[in-house]
C-alpha cells in the first residue's frame, strides 16, 4: 500500500503543486490465477492554493 499510495502522490505531483498530505480511503488488490498482480489505493489529496 505504501508504494501504491507513493506512486499517486508522484503521479498527482506532475499537475497539481503544493501538495501537503493525502487521506487513503479505500486499499484493494487485483488478483489472478491465485496472485495478487498489484495493489491500489483510493486517495484524498489535499494541496495549498497561492
Amino acid at each position: 500500500w505504501e508504494d501504491a499510495t507513493k506512486k499517486a502522490v508522484k503521479h498527482a505531483s506532475k499537475s497539481v503543486k503544493n501538495i501537503r498530505s493525502v487521506y487513503v480511503q479505500d486499499q484493494s488488490a487485483s488478483v489472478k490465477d491465485g496472485e495478487v498482480v498489484d495493489f491500489r489505493v483510493n486517495l484524498k489529496i489535499t494541496f495549498e492554493v497561492n
